[in-house]
């Protein structure tokens, strides 16, 4: 009798199609065609198991989800034939419906939203830009092309307010009094923000002088282009309190319509001092030498050796020298002076020279004679300073002194020295 397996091999008999063979004893003949198959090259038995599609777990952090800032994510892929170090995890991020985050499948994975491919063991940063519910899912396909998918739970990113701090890059914190002309430069760097924040900064000045210009915020040099909103540098040239205030602007969309969020203002105090007199710092000779010595030059056919004084630096809130590159101030003035001991009526006579440094010679002066001596003086003098002497003031009330130190007595650490004095000396 002929045995006809071609119903389980998916053949066709002698008979003809499968289809048409009778249905008496058909449980006898499937007990004996499995048999017969074993035997037949032509008819395969499958018996490899079927292959199950990886699946995927996703990690998500523990902290809240807020907008703008970064958080970590990461997936644990299994597959029953990969190892998970093999498997490679495509990442995307979808807008949440409102039944959450299930919708999302391998038939349903939208290739519009765009993957990021990481190895398993990567974490992948989410920047919520909203504050919309989103989903972050990740897939993976192992070596048969069977897919998997995980899928967070739906997110809604919180929202923190910017919080706006000022800081002046000198390091001196609000409060502290500054002396006038001061250059100011204050940063918002340390801030808690966004990129694309808005920095709105004002500036009011409260004070006694009637000459005072309202201050200008303006960007600081050397700042790059992006960070230029997170600074602002001004002038102080007035005396008096500046106050500077800070607000941040963020905005944002929920489901998207544009909303805003400011932060609390922030407040930085700058207190300025009034002028202050220049000071002489240093000299040459220095400024607290008593006497010079000058003496004919024997290798030069016996002309007069010559001593030059020079004023080195000056302290002073608005006109120091040398001034700062950039100063649009006007230089201190030096002005020196003379006592020629030498003629009958000595009396200290103002030099036409202004400028840092003076030069003595025994050949200006025709009455000198080997031992004798002369004074030379220079007195530092800022604007305020001028002022003073053209409205019949002086710096100090005697003009006798050596070393003046306005109406302090000089002889401290922190003496302000306004002139110096030096006697020369003739020698033959």
């Amino acid at each position: 009798m002929a045995i006809d397996v071609c119903r389980d091999a998916g053949r066709t008999s002698s008979h003809g199609n499968c289809d048409s063979v009778p249905s008496v004893g058909r449980s006898l003949r499937a007990s004996l065609a499995f048999t017969a198959a074993l035997g037949l090259s032509g008819c395969l038995l499958f018996t490899d198991p079927i292959n199950k599609a990886p699946t995927v777990t996703i990690y998500q952090p523990t902290d809240p989800v807020v907008r703008g800032i970064p958080a970590k994510f990461t997936a644990r892929p299994d597959d029953d034939k990969d190892s998970q170090s093999s498997l490679q995890l495509e990442w995307a991020e979808f807008k949440a419906q409102p039944q959450g985050c299930g919708w999302i499948t391998t038939a349903t994975w939208d290739s519009r939203y765009k993957a990021t491919t990481l190895d398993s063991f990567e974490t992948y940063t989410l920047t919520a830009e909203s504050v919309d519910r989103i989903c972050v899912c990740a897939r993976t396909t192992d070596h048969n092309g069977a897919t998997g998918i995980g899928c967070s739970t739906a997110i809604t990113p919180a929202n923190a307010a910017p919080v706006a701090r000022i800081v002046d890059v000198s390091g001196d914190p609000s409060g502290q009094q500054r002396p006038l002309c001061s250059p100011m430069h204050l940063s918002a760097e340390t801030s808690d923000f966004l990129d694309g924040d808005q920095f709105n900064w004002s500036i009011q000045y409260t004070g006694s002088d009637p000459s005072a210009k309202q201050p200008q915020l303006a960007s600081c040099s050397g700042i790059e282009a992006k960070k230029d909103t997170q600074h602002r540098c001004f002038y102080a040239g007035s005396p008096g309190t500046y106050k500077v205030t800070l607000t941040i602007i963020d905005t944002y969309a929920v489901n998207g319509v544009p909303t805003s969020l400011s932060s609390a203002p922030a407040i930085f105090d700058i207190p300025v001092d009034v002028d202050r007199p220049p000071c002489l710092q240093r000299t040459d000779p220095d400024v607290h030498a008593q006497r010079i010595l000058l003496s004919r030059s024997t290798d030069l056919g016996g002309t007069y050796q010559s001593r030059t004084f020079k004023v080195l630096s000056v302290a002073d809130d608005c006109e120091p020298y040398p001034l700062p590159v950039g100063s649009m101030n006007e230089p201190t003035q030096f002005v020196w002076s003379v006592l020629d001991s030498t003629r009958a009526s000595a009396t200290w006579t103002y030099q036409t020279n202004t400028s840092d440094a003076f030069t003595i010679s025994q050949a200006q002066f025709p009455n000198a004679r080997p031992g004798d001596t002369i004074r030379v003086r220079v007195e530092v003098r800022d604007t305020a300073v001028q002022k003073l002497y053209q409205a019949g003031g002086s710096v100090c009330a005697q003009d006798t002194v050596d070393i003046c130190c306005g109406s302090a007595a000089c002889g401290t650490p922190n003496d302000c020295v306004r002139w110096t004095s030096w006697t020369v000396q003739f020698q033959p």
